[in-house]
């Protein structure tokens, strides 16, 4: 198994991880996010929501696993997405709210992993930067800014309109 598997396979693990963080501490992630954006927001949508992300994750690692090259991009656009959210909602919603955000504590593991293939991915050539360039831009572009807007601003809005 190569570093970037055994990377990628850490990300994995480190969302489930954080999927308990968002469900055990300061009262869980679905309370913290109903009381400050999103009252409608319920523990079904947080368990489906995440349940698909797990499978996608999981699936973008096989795909790597199995086919190497270009194939590294899906992973990558995970990482730097949820990388994004750690400081675009999490960090930034603490600061803001002085309220731990659900979350932040092992959301950080996300920012350790892109480190750790920034330096021994890219700076040791196992990830070209045209790869690295597109997982990354696409990820923040994608994944980061659904999770930034979508359950602070977007997701409350369009609930407000509609209920």
């Amino acid at each position: 198994m190569s570093f970037l598997n055994i990377v990628f396979w850490t990300f994995f693990a480190s969302y489930i991880v954080h999927v308990l963080d968002e469900t055990l501490l300061n009262g869980g992630f679905v309370q913290w996010i109903a009381k400050n954006f999103w009252p409608t927001y319920h523990m079904r949508m947080f368990f489906w929501f995440n349940a698909a992300f797990i499978v996608v994750i999981a699936v973008s690692n096989i795909l790597f696993d199995s086919f190497g090259g270009h194939w590294v991009i899906l992973p990558l656009i995970f990482i730097a997405g949820f990388a994004t959210h750690t400081i675009t909602v999490h960090f930034y919603w603490t600061i803001r709210l002085n309220t731990y955000s659900p979350g932040l504590l092992t959301s950080l593991l996300y920012l350790v992993i892109l480190y750790l293939l920034i330096r021994y991915g890219l700076c040791e050539h196992l990830i070209s930067r045209t790869d690295f360039t597109v997982g990354t831009a696409v990820g923040m572009a994608t994944i980061g800014l659904f999770l930034t807007v979508g359950p602070t601003i977007l997701f409350p809005r369009i609930m407000r309109n509609h209920g």
